[in-house]
């Protein structure tokens, strides 16, 4: 079990083989079989084993952690996202790397709602010995708001200090987007004939499917080339390598994103205030957590490939920083709070918030109250009295 978590640690869910699983542990291949029947087995196994692992650190660290009130339990929260990129680092990207995946199983959502069932339950449990305001809300959002800062933090390849900085208030987005990151681009290509240009944008539409159904390790020239429905050496041409697929991957990804936020916000920017950007946020959360699903899934893929391959991360970063620029710019428009750490708040809560709703196979119910607590927190967040702002 333990080589089945370094190993989707180190290659993602597609990557996962009982031949590697073997190599890894030292076992015979018919070791693994024996015990393990299929890949689906060794994911489930270790996701149950990845979870009590969870949920003993909560348990272990909050009693590390010592206080009550709104300020020592955001101390438990950053600690918790510091570990999770720190000394758990390995196991992080393991569960992130299941978390992807069981979004893409619908039969596995009974399954994954008891996972997160189980870990809140833990949570709310910590919330309520810290006296945190409202424990059980108070649970919600620190689950929610570590699973979310824990995905930007693997893209970004951030240090735990760094990230316990972001959640504690103090962080300066130079330390988060070096000025290299700003001029990061994909190298431009030459100027191609409406054939040429529609076949790439082929590939390219065939890698995020790829991404959205399988992950990031499921994308190479031969996998995208089948997809396409186009001859082997087609990627090749267009594409250097399978990185830079992969990084054009996530500039179209966000490129596609920003349009969708900025055609909701641009609706109403210039009569834009707090009460109407907290409700045009919970919309864009909602169409992004249904109807764009399986595009953001593409997206997290790569932010968790990211965390394995560097040569991806200024794009990423790139990425992000713009993001970060627009929150800003919204968050100044409406007159909020925002010391430099209320940009990064409000991502880490809605990624953590959306990839819960995507993998939990959330109803309409679910999805009317995640909307009313997103509206509930986004709003404590601008006027600087949600108890994650705490001192």
């Amino acid at each position: 079990m333990e080589a089945v978590i370094a190993v989707l640690a180190d290659v993602g869910v597609a990557g996962l083989t009982h031949r590697l699983v073997a190599r890894r542990s030292g076992a015979s291949l018919a070791a693994t079989t024996y015990y393990f029947e299929s890949k689906q087995d060794m994911i489930a196994e270790a996701s149950e084993a990845l979870l009590r692992n969870d949920l003993a650190d909560l348990a272990r660290l909050a009693e590390q952690e010592p206080g009550v009130g709104a300020a020592a339990f955001r101390r438990f929260v950053a600690r918790v996202a510091a570990n999770g990129v720190g000394e758990h680092r390995a196991r992080t990207l393991a569960w992130c790397e299941i978390v992807l995946d069981a979004a893409r199983h619908p039969d596995a959502y009974g399954l994954t709602r008891t996972w997160y069932e189980r870990r809140l339950r833990v949570w709310s449990q910590i919330a309520r010995a810290y006296e945190a305001p409202y424990p059980a809300i108070a649970a919600r959002f620190g689950s929610d708001i570590t699973l979310g800062a824990l995905f930007h933090a693997l893209g970004l390849g951030l240090s735990p200090e760094t990230l316990w900085a972001t959640l504690g208030g103090k962080v300066a987005a130079a330390d988060l987007f070096p000025p290299s990151a700003a001029q990061a681009a994909v190298a431009d290509a030459p100027p191609l004939s409406a054939k040429a240009a529609a076949t790439r944008e082929r590939i390219l539409e065939a890698a995020i499917g790829l991404l959205a159904a399988r992950g990031a390790a499921a994308v190479n020239y031969r996998s995208v080339a089948l997809e396409a429905g186009l001859t082997p050496g087609a990627p090749a041409y267009y594409f250097s390598s399978s990185k830079a697929l992969l990084g054009e991957a996530q500039v179209l990804l966000f490129s596609r994103s920003k349009a969708r936020y900025r055609e909701v916000m641009s609706s109403a920017f210039n009569g834009l205030d707090l009460s109407m950007m907290v409700e045009l946020t919970a919309v864009i959360f909602q169409s992004e957590a249904t109807e764009f699903g399986p595009l953001n899934l593409a997206a997290y893929a790569i932010w968790l490939q990211a965390a394995r391959e560097p040569e991806l991360r200024p794009l990423v970063q790139e990425a992000l920083a713009d993001l970060y620029r627009a929150w800003s710019r919204i968050l100044l428009t409406v007159g909020a709070v925002n010391h430099g750490a209320e940009p990064l708040l409000v991502q880490y809560l809605f990624v953590g918030a959306q990839i819960w709703a995507m993998t939990a196979g959330v109803t309409p119910n679910d999805l009317v109250n995640i909307r009313w607590r997103l509206r509930d927190d986004l709003t404590a967040l601008a006027e600087g009295r949600h108890w994650i702002q705490s001192a």
